[in-house]
């Protein structure tokens, strides 16, 4: 498939980078990368669900664009901080090999964490199902495997987060590719309304009638 193509080659630039760097450099971008990507995931819907203005100006790009968003300013901050207070200011002496192959195989990881963070939006992005999308992710069930990338690296940070989301990231996952659309979300919401006023309604008054 045409995605896995995409990744592939992303990754194997990113491990040419990683190898030009050393171990250390490659690591705090790699960690910074996939906390972003985890945040963004993690923390985008609930922002577009608190925040209604959001959905009426951007529509189906809500979600998309506000997962990007976080994403795109916790990296920026994160590796300006990493590089002013740790790279430029300690120098960690490891083995050759690590240096090399380490470095290049944490670059590799990076490519594609990045890669499929961009097929992942691209998924939840209009126009779905054309034939542009099709393109990078194929058909429906090409689309899971290629969400895979995300669901893994959201998952890893997960498993090591010393305060974890309350969500899972398959829940999140789930309720992203069942919402980010602006009418799937008013159904929702719909739905949630109607839920609430059954369960407000008192029951109605039963008449029992005894046959003699």
């Amino acid at each position: 498939m045409m995605y896995k193509f995409i990744i592939l080659i992303i990754a194997l630039g990113f491990a040419w980078l990683g190898y030009k760097k050393t171990w250390y450099p490659a690591w705090s971008f790699l960690f910074n990368v996939i906390v972003a990507i985890y945040l963004g995931v993690m923390a985008g819907p609930q922002i577009v669900n608190a925040l209604p203005i959001i959905r009426t100006e951007l529509g189906d790009f809500a979600y998309s664009d506000t997962m990007l968003a976080i994403a795109a300013v916790y990296f920026i901050i994160a590796q300006l901080a990493t590089l002013r207070y740790l790279t430029a200011v300690y120098c960690v002496s490891l083995p050759s090999l690590l240096n090399s192959i380490g470095a290049a195989v944490l670059g590799f990881f990076t490519g594609a964490a990045i890669a499929g963070f961009a097929i992942f939006l691209i998924n939840i992005s209009p126009p779905q199902g054309s034939k542009y999308v099709a393109f990078f992710t194929g058909a429906k069930l090409s689309q899971e495997k290629a969400n895979r990338v995300v669901y893994k690296t959201c998952d890893f940070v997960h498993s090591i987060s010393l305060q974890q989301h309350p969500t899972s990231v398959k829940e999140q996952m789930e309720k992203i590719f069942g919402n980010w659309q602006k009418s799937d979300a008013k159904t929702a919401d719909a739905n949630v309304s109607a839920d609430i006023n059954d369960v407000n309604t008192p029951p109605k008054e039963q008449t029992l009638i005894s046959i003699d």
